[in-house]
């Protein structure tokens, strides 16, 4: 992976994502269908439901620790 992700492929992103063993490399937030989203980590440690997509990305940056 390079150093700036805005550089990598979706191809390559995807790639380095599915070897991360463990690691907290991406996050995502997905709208379900119950009116809330489904927000997960790399790590495959964590997953939790949120009611909003901002509170979705909150708690995201909150299990990286880039919100305190």
């Amino acid at each position: 992976m390079s150093d700036n992700l805005m550089h990598d492929s979706p191809t390559e992103f995807l790639h380095n994502v599915a070897n991360t063993n463990g690691e907290c490399i991406a996050q995502s937030v997905i709208p379900n269908n119950k009116d809330t989203y489904l927000v997960a980590c790399s790590c495959e440690k964590w997953e939790t439901t949120a009611p909003t997509r901002e509170e979705g990305l909150n708690m995201a940056r909150r299990h990286t620790g880039h919100l305190v």
